[in-house]
This record gives structure tokens, C-alpha cells and sequence, in this order.
């Protein structure tokens, strides 16, 4: 009989005798493959979310005061006037600004105002943009009706419209109103703008302003989220180490519990590469069998997780690859037990 069948011999034998165990643990594995998947996902959707709503309201170009962050992270309103300073093929001005929306409660929001039919108005998946002052659109995650009636800044208006993924700061819904009506809940104030919004070629900007990259405010509006990031990075590392005991624990239990058997197999001729190949793929078959099973539970808890989960595409062949790895490395002590046990073992009475 050659190496690989003994491996696979071996392998399955051990499977089918130890076969709660292993059952087990691959459960407890699909657990902690689970929140890595759902970890994935949260760290993708604060990547992905600024880009989404930046790329949604149409401009390539965001001409903002200088000296501050991005629009979604500081207020520096400057003079209308300065608007028509601006020469670019198309542009037009914007309010940004933070407010709370009143209705059977208050929640916080980010405050866009535009002018009807220009760059700024968000793309509408329900009902009709906004086309005149005392309107509103709102991202579908404000839990919200059109028709109904809401109150900002003391000032009620209609919602007239639902966009979706157009949301900032982890889930923070964006709403969307007429520039007029946003200068005065926001600055009390019609002769002052947040940013003029342009696309195509920018040939002119008015001092005391910067032309900024749609790529480069998207950026500066994931700046707040850095230290939520590097939370949920370190988590996931937490996860991986918690996985590689849980793999690590039962092959090395496996190892001392075969030593004979694996001393018996030396005496008669099999090679250590054939014994360890058992225990690698025994490891190897437990990963990939829990990575399978959480990429069938993160499907029900993705949708129950407070914040948007968006796990992308590539996580569902990165995790098993990692997974592999990372089975192969938490099995290696137990292989090396097996690797250095000594053939003699099979005749004494000892069992390791």
C-alpha cells in the first residue's frame, strides 16, 4: 500500500472512531469562522460605505476651504460668491452639515443640501427627488415612509423620496433637501455654501479653496473610523489564534492518543511522511469543513448584525486558504510528537 492511501486510511479511520469529537470541534470552528466572516464584512462595509455615498451624489471634483479634513468631518462654510468663481464643466453648490431627525424620536444625520436636478441629488430608488424647498429624500435605513412628516431644526418637511447605501460614519443615514431650505437649518444663513461639487475638467477655483478628489473626501470621511478599524482588525487576529487552539488541541490529542498505532506503522515499514500527511489532513478536513459550515451561518447572522455587513467575494476563498494554513501550523506540535515517537513503543506495554 502506498503513502497516500495509508493517509487516507489512516485519516478516515481516525474520523469515523473519534467522530463526536471531531463533530465538535468543527462546530466550535464554524463559531469562530463565523465572526471572521461577519468581522470581514463590517471592516468591507467601512471601507466600501464613503465610497458608495461620495460616488452617488455625481462629482469627480469637491472644491472645500482650505485647511480642513473633508466636508463630512468639519464645517467651514464659505460665501455664494465664490461660487462663480468656479469654471468646470459642470458644477454646483452644496450644504453638509449634521442634524437630528424628529419622528417618534430623534436620530442624527448628515444633512445634504442641493440644488433640484444637480450634482448632489443622490440616485432614488423610491418615489421622486427633491424639487422644492420643504422636501426631503432619506436613505432607506432611516425607517422611514414617503409621505410621512419629519422635523429638523424645528422646520417640518415631506419625505418625497428613498435613496440606500447612503450612509457615513458606520450607518449615520444621509438625508437630502433643497440647497435653500439646508442653508437656513444649518447656517440661518443663504449666502454661504459647504463646497461646490464639480465633474470633468476643474480650470478654476476661488482663493482659500482646494480642488479635492472624490477618492480623497472619501477618505477623509473613514478618517473617524480608524480606531473602530484597528479594533475589529485585532479582533480578528484574536479569532485566528482562538482557531488555531481549537485545531491546534484536537489533532494533538488525536497524536497522543495514536502514538502506538503510529509506533506499530513505524515498525512495519511506514514512512513519517505518511503518518504526518494523517494528521495534516486530518486538520486541513476539520478548517475546511467549519470555514464551510460558517459560510452558510453568516448568512443569518450577517442580517441580524446591528451595523451593515458587506462580506465580499474574495473572503469565501481567502478564509479557507488562511484556514488551511493555519490548521497546518496549529497541527504541528502534534505532528511532531508523532514524527519523533519511537518505533519500539509497539512492543512495550506503555501507550506513550
Amino acid at each position: 500500500m502506498d503513502g497516500s492511501a495509508i493517509v487516507i486510511l489512516l485519516t478516515l479511520r481516525d474520523l469515523r472512531h473519534r467522530f463526536v469529537r471531531f463533530a465538535v470541534v468543527t462546530v466550535l470552528g464554524a463559531v469562530v469562522f463565523t465572526l471572521l466572516f461577519v468581522m470581514t464584512g463590517l471592516v468591507e462595509q467601512f471601507h466600501r460605505e464613503p465610497v458608495d455615498t461620495v460616488d452617488a451624489l455625481g462629482a469627480s471634483t469637491w472644491v472645500l476651504p482650505r485647511g480642513i479634513s473633508g466636508p463630512f468631518t468639519a464645517a467651514a462654510p464659505f460665501s455664494t460668491d465664490a461660487v462663480a468663481v468656479v469654471d468646470a464643466d459642470e458644477f454646483a453648490p452644496v450644504i453638509v452639515g449634521r442634524a437630528a431627525v424628529a419622528q417618534d424620536g430623534s436620530e442624527d444625520v448628515v444633512l445634504i443640501g442641493h440644488e433640484v436636478d444637480a450634482l448632489g441629488s443622490p440616485p432614488i430608488d423610491e418615489g421622486r427627488p427633491v424639487a422644492a424647498p420643504g422636501e426631503l429624500v432619506a436613505d432607506d435605513s432611516l425607517d422611514v415612509d414617503i409621505g410621512d412628516r419629519v422635523t429638523i431644526a424645528d422646520t417640518e418637511l415631506a419625505v418625497v423620496g428613498l435613496t440606500s447605501d447612503s450612509t457615513l460614519l458606520a450607518g449615520i443615514p444621509l438625508v437630502f433637501t433643497e440647497l435653500t431650505q439646508a442653508q437656513d437649518l444649518v447656517y440661518d444663513n443663504r449666502g454661504v455654501v459647504s463646497a461646490v461639487l464639480a465633474s470633468g475638467e476643474v480650470r478654476a477655483i476661488p482663493q482659500g479653496t482646494v480642488a479635492t478628489s472624490a477618492a480623497g473626501v472619501a477618505d477623509s470621511a473613514l478618517e473617524p473610523l480608524d480606531g473602530a478599524i484597528a479594533s475589529v482588525d485585532l479582533v480578528r487576529v484574536l479569532l485566528w489564534i482562538v482557531a488555531a487552539v481549537i485545531i491546534g488541541a484536537v489533532v494533538y490529542l488525536s497524536a497522543l492518543e495514536r502514538l502506538r498505532d503510529f509506533a506499530v506503522l513505524k515498525a512495519i515499514g511506514a514512512s513519517n511522511r505518511s503518518l504526518l500527511g494523517s494528521l495534516a489532513l486530518q486538520a486541513v478536513l476539520v478548517a475546511l469543513l467549519a470555514v464551510a459550515l460558517a459560510a452558510v451561518l453568516q448568512l443569518f447572522l450577517a442580517p441580524a448584525f446591528p451595523l451593515k455587513v458587506s462580506v465580499p467575494t474574495r473572503a469565501f476563498w481567502q478564509l479557507p486558504l488562511i484556514a488551511v494554513g493555519v490548521a497546518l501550523l496549529a497541527g504541528l506540535a502534534g505532528m511532531r510528537r508523532v514524527a519523533n515517537s519511537d518505533p519500539a513503543l509497539a512492543f512495550s506495554g506503555a501507550s506513550g
